[in-house]
């Protein structure tokens, strides 16, 4: 076998990344786009020592579950990279990688619950970040096509709002008109879905750029809906965003949206759950994993703008949260205040930092809700978790390799893993949000 070389197979599985697993002569190929249960001729694209990557030449059976993308750019985008698939099998499919992982990075086999989901499945994300480019004097607007920094320009994104779509296309007609696209780097949009607000983020090179006035008055009068508008001067060479001094051009510095009865401020930097239809199931699952009576104490581990920690209040006697990023400190407590919660507390440190600061006051904790990044949590902090001793863990993950890794370290350390919960917050992409409950054995 060799490069370019083809060959007709069934597609037996998918890996984690989504794409179809088939096996030619003891060889196993990863083919992109594939079903499971399809059969096709296949073109061998690369070759690695135990294993290669292949492409469909010709779809001989299809599958019933194939689906055609809606989005021009689907497979340039490669940001949903799902859409191939009606939602059954994406479903099936989020949850045998959730089974996967467990089984590949944990050595468990589990049996989760049937995925949650809630429609829509398009149109659903409440934030937005597009870079901006100028290009042979070209202005693209776009995604930046997988690990390369060329940007996939698009007219309608059909994961983001059909408010924030019209925002961007409006953005760069005013950005040609006005001749300021080359101080911008970023737009980030955050649409709140319950209360309509919107904000508008220009991440720029430079402050003021040309034409602010005439293109911000414009903005305004166009989309009442837009409540914040300000820019962030980002002089930094590297990949980092977010970072510079925020300056205010018009209305508040947060937008205000609304989760399962209560009220919370949304600014730039501060993180908020992406899917506000599947969110108020995840938090409720969260909550309800917990078990929490009036006399527990609950301490909500990397507690961002103090969501889950201001809706559990209700249910128990006192929350501790504890968050890094100074801004959305500010906003948990500010948060609490329009709630009207008064038994919730917020630390400003590392999660391990944080955790030890519990350890030392000798807090007697009933449970712990923690929801870390991508990556997890690190060694310490479950250590400092597991010296913290709750009788309930409820863990909130975005990434099941990294949930099953730490699960499988808690279970060494005396806890078991009671249910595991699935949910579809990520819609056409490869992406899972499971919460796990875990209980102490000793």
């Amino acid at each position: 076998m060799k490069k370019n070389d083809t060959f007709t197979a069934a597609c037996s599985g998918y890996n984690g990344d989504g794409a179809g697993v088939v096996r030619n002569d003891g060889f196993v190929f990863f083919v992109p786009g594939l079903l499971e249960n399809e059969e096709a001729e296949i073109g061998i694209t690369a070759l690695k020592k135990n294993y290669g990557f292949g492409r469909i030449v010709r779809l001989i059976k299809p599958s019933i579950h194939r689906v055609t993308p809606i989005c021009d750019v689907y497979r340039l985008c490669g940001g949903c990279q799902l859409m191939h698939m009606d939602h059954e099998e994406q479903c099936r499919f989020k949850e045998e990688k959730l089974k996967m992982c467990f089984r590949q990075n944990a050595d468990m086999e589990i049996e989760p619950s049937p995925i949650m989901t809630a429609e829509p499945y398009f149109n659903y994300r409440n934030k937005v970040q597009i870079p901006v480019q100028v290009n042979q004097g070209k202005i693209e607007m776009g995604f930046y096509q997988s690990h390369t920094n060329k940007i996939i320009p698009f007219t309608t994104c059909y994961a983001e709002s059909k408010l924030s779509n019209q925002i961007v296309n409006t953005l760069q007609t005013l950005f040609a008109k006005y001749h300021c696209a080359s101080a911008m780097r970023h737009v980030l949009i955050k649409h709140a879905h319950v209360t309509g607000e919107v904000m508008v983020v220009f991440i720029v090179r430079e402050y003021p750029f040309d034409g602010k006035d005439q293109l911000c008055q414009y903005l305004l009068q166009q989309y009442p809906q837009i409540k914040s508008l300000s820019v962030i001067v980002n002089k930094r060479t590297d990949n980092v965003i977010l970072d510079g001094k925020e300056i205010l051009i018009a209305g508040r510095p947060w937008i205000e949206e609304e989760l399962l009865g209560s009220k919370f401020r949304i600014s730039a930097r501060s993180f908020y759950q992406i899917n506000p239809y599947t969110t108020p199931l995840l938090y409720q699952t969260a909550i309800d994993f917990a078990g929490l009576t009036k006399n527990d104490v609950l301490v909500d581990m990397y507690c961002g703008t103090g969501t889950m920690g201001i809706i559990a209040s209700k249910y128990c006697k006192k929350v501790f949260g504890i968050e890094i990023v100074p801004d959305a400190v500010k906003d948990a407590r500010k948060n609490a205040e329009i709630n009207h919660v008064e038994n919730i507390e917020f630390l400003n440190a590392d999660a391990g930092q944080g955790a030890q600061r519990i350890i030392r006051s000798k807090l007697k904790v009933d449970a712990m809700i923690v929801d870390p990044p991508r990556k997890g949590c690190a060694k310490d902090t479950l250590d400092a978790m597991v010296k913290i001793a709750p009788k309930k863990l409820v863990y909130v993950s975005c990434d099941p390799a990294t949930l099953a890794r730490d699960v499988a370290y808690l279970t060494k350390c005396g806890y078991v893993a009671q249910k595991i919960q699935p949910a579809d917050m990520f819609p056409n992409t490869l992406h899972v949000e499971t919460v796990a409950l875990l209980t102490r054995t000793n």
